[in-house]
């Protein structure tokens, strides 16, 4: 009925209200509207026996603080879009403007007393390690990662069929420098055998909880984890300083080249099993349901795959729509982004304003990396010459990656009704003065 299914009963006997407080991003039109349908009646109050009102718990009153240019799509939790103008100024998006995603309120951590448990969960062993012992005790590495929510552009989805979920524009994405340690050494470091045919999974536990205490968890097979181009970190450091709380703080998961729901903020614990996370995000979410299931109440989630890597996308930044371009200019400027999921490098970006008639190659910017270990966007920008005799004009880009995977024309093919990997050509139309 709604994300999480029996979380509601959680109520049961007692006021709804603590469930609401938790999860206010139900707050929706389409929430009431579903639910309409399961109204049975109305209860007639009696004044007399009416209990007192129930304080309200406010889980959301040690919220960090954020920056306000920052594009809000939720308060409650709290989830934000890096500003388009920007982003396609900064291969490394500046710390305080990097996207939000978050699913329950942040949780306090005193870093002190932080200990991160690995453990196999088939022979229950267990080994602890302290933010001191990550950072004294194995190699630390640095590289540019692209985060991206696998949501982002979920918007422009509703243009073919109603979507649900957060709206987000093109710029759920982001990339930072991310230092940490290996998480295939510190497997290693601990006597593991990632061969064990009973190993198949890595989980991912963070530390956010509902009010059950159940806590935000995700999983990855292992084979991402064995291989050592793979490069999933157990970060603690984002851009040369401690990771911001929004982003993880004190330690998170970073999974470079797979959608951002698997790099677990506020990791707890790492659990190597035979199968993966049991969770709501990771059995129930975060997969892209065939385009013949218009709502989630007709998905059987059981017999799709969980979302791992990210398809080759490209947005455009910079002009923003209905921007007002001068014609007495004679010329303007596109900016944007390219990213492709697994490692696979943007090899060009072509961005056209005849929709595809005809294309110019954009000049790229991006970092130079080993073939296949190429975890972070390219940043693009071109010069347009602006035609005569138009009012307004629709830019459109695509992208080509080193596998010569490309985006689809448009969204029909790829529509699906959670609104995920939406990588489409992106479209923006402006106005000529």
């Amino acid at each position: 009925m709604i994300k999480g299914g029996n979380k509601i009963m959680w109520g049961a006997g007692h006021s709804l209200e603590p469930f609401w407080e938790k999860f206010p991003i139900h707050y929706k039109h389409e929430v009431f509207e579903l639910l309409e349908e399961y109204r049975i009646g109305n209860l007639k109050i009696d004044e007399s026996k009416k209990k007192p009102v129930e304080d309200k718990i406010d889980f959301y009153k040690d919220e960090p603080t954020r920056n306000s240019q920052l594009k809000v799509l939720s308060q409650k939790p709290f989830n934000a879009e890096s500003p388009k103008e920007i982003s396609a100024e900064n291969l490394v998006t500046p710390s305080e403007l990097h996207f939000i995603r978050n699913h329950m309120p942040v949780p306090k951590i005193e870093p002190k007393s932080f200990k991160l448990s690995v453990i196999n969960s088939n022979n229950a062993k267990k080994i602890e390690f302290t933010l001191e012992d990550l950072e004294t005790k194995f190699e630390s590495i640095t590289i540019p990662v692209t985060i991206q929510c696998s949501g982002n552009r979920r918007k422009y989805m509703n243009a073919e069929g109603s979507v649900q979920g957060l709206q987000w524009d093109a710029n759920a994405i982001s990339t930072a420098l991310w230092t940490g340690v290996r998480l295939r050494d510190v497997l290693i470091y601990c006597g593991f055998d990632l061969n064990d045919p009973k190993i198949r999974h890595v989980i991912f536990e963070g530390l956010d909880k509902d009010p059950a205490g159940s806590v935000y968890s995700a999983s990855i097979p292992i084979e991402k984890v064995k291989d050592e181009n793979g490069e999933v970190l157990l970060a603690y450091r984002m851009n040369d300083q401690p990771i911001p709380l929004d982003n993880g703080y004190p330690l998170r998961a970073l999974v470079p080249g797979i959608i951002g729901a698997r790099s677990v903020k506020w990791l707890g614990k790492v659990v190597l099993s035979e199968d993966e996370s049991q969770s709501f995000w990771q059995l129930n979410d975060y997969k892209v349901l065939p385009p013949n299931v218009k709502n989630l109440k007709e998905a059987d989630f059981s017999k799709l795959r969980a979302i791992q890597e990210s398809p080759i996308t490209s947005a455009i930044c910079q002009p923003t729509e209905e921007t007002i371009i001068k014609r007495n200019k004679g010329k303007f400027t596109a900016k944007g982004y390219a990213f492709s999921g697994g490692g696979n490098e943007v090899l060009n970006v072509l961005v056209s304003i005849d929709n595809g008639k005809n294309w110019k190659q954009a000049v790229l910017h991006k970092f130079d990396r080993p073939l296949y270990k190429s975890w972070a966007w390219a940043l693009w920008e071109i010069e347009l010459d602006i035609p005569e005799g138009q009012d307004n004009i629709e830019i459109v880009c695509t992208a080509t990656d080193s596998n010569q995977n490309t985006q689809p024309e448009n969204i029909k093919a790829i529509w699906n009704a959670r609104g995920l990997l939406n990588n489409a050509w992106h479209r923006v139309k402006v106005n000529i003065e």
